[in-house]
């Protein structure tokens, strides 16, 4: 829950931003994401560095990839949509998941959960169809891309599983540092801005990542769904409270659906 306590920030602390433009704020981030999970490999297996590669290496690599493609995607959906928007078609990952779990892994698929993916899907279209008429389709798909994606990272963390991923995760930030600084012209931004990025690369990239894998080796997978939600119930909340974004009525429809679907199935 703290997790995503945390991952729930990411709209109200962009929406606060004076002028950093997406790429300040992947650069950045990443940044303080590397810095803080280079700290916690080198205090986790101090010492054994060298046998931190000897498995996994494939299920690293697509780790890291498929995690910087999602950042990516995400960060920059919240400069382009609503963030509501944005968190309700977040919340259709587990079905993708599942999905691509079930083409790559051969993981069966209960028929309940074809039925909830199916309900989720309709409420990802609703939510697509109001960007449609508000002009923020583009926003609206890369929060698609973005919980594809993320689902794509799950299931390359769970092939993975008997290894350390954490170096896959560091992967993607430096993928992410790299691609943003060659974007950028001027590395400048404001202390106000270049304060909020810091936060978001610790806490929401390394704490808030941390956070859910401790807690997945005590709570059940179906558990572990539903307090995940607790992103998709703050994020709009924040942004609603602190910046008076009010999500539309299609976007609690189709929201509604869409968390509806996740929550059943879990149950």
């Amino acid at each position: 829950m703290l997790g995503g306590f945390f991952i729930s920030q990411s709209g109200v602390i962009i929406g606060l931003l004076d002028n950093a433009s997406v790429w300040h704020v992947q650069f950045y981030r990443s940044l303080m994401a590397l810095t803080v999970l280079g700290c916690l490999v080198l205090f986790k297996h101090r010492g054994r560095l060298s046998h931190l590669f000897d498995t996994g290496k494939l299920a690293m690599l697509s780790t890291g990839v498929f995690l910087a493609l999602s950042n990516l995607f995400y960060i920059g959906s919240f400069f382009h949509t609503r963030a509501a928007s944005v968190f309700f078609i977040i919340s259709a990952q587990p079905f993708f998941t599942a999905l691509i779990a079930w083409v790559v892994l051969r993981e069966p698929v209960r028929k309940i959960t074809w039925f909830a993916m199916s309900a989720a899907l309709i409420g990802v279209a609703v939510m697509m169809w109001e960007g449609l008429g508000e002009g923020r389709l583009f926003g609206n798909l890369l929060a698609l891309g973005a919980a594809v994606t993320f689902a794509a990272f799950g299931v390359s963390l769970r092939g993975g599983r008997n290894s350390d991923m954490v170096p896959g995760v560091m992967l993607a930030s430096i993928i992410i540092a790299i691609l943003s600084a060659s974007m950028l012209d001027d590395f400048t931004i404001t202390n106000h801005d270049l304060f909020l990025c810091i936060y978001m690369g610790a806490f929401q990239v390394a704490a808030s990542l941390v956070l859910y894998a401790a807690g997945a080796k005590y709570v059940p997978a179906a558990e572990l769904m539903v307090l995940a939600l607790v992103e998709v119930f703050l994020g709009p909340l924040w942004v609603w409270l602190l910046l008076d974004e009010v999500p539309t009525m299609l976007g609690f429809i189709g929201g509604g659906i869409v968390v509806g679907a996740v929550f059943f199935n879990a149950m």
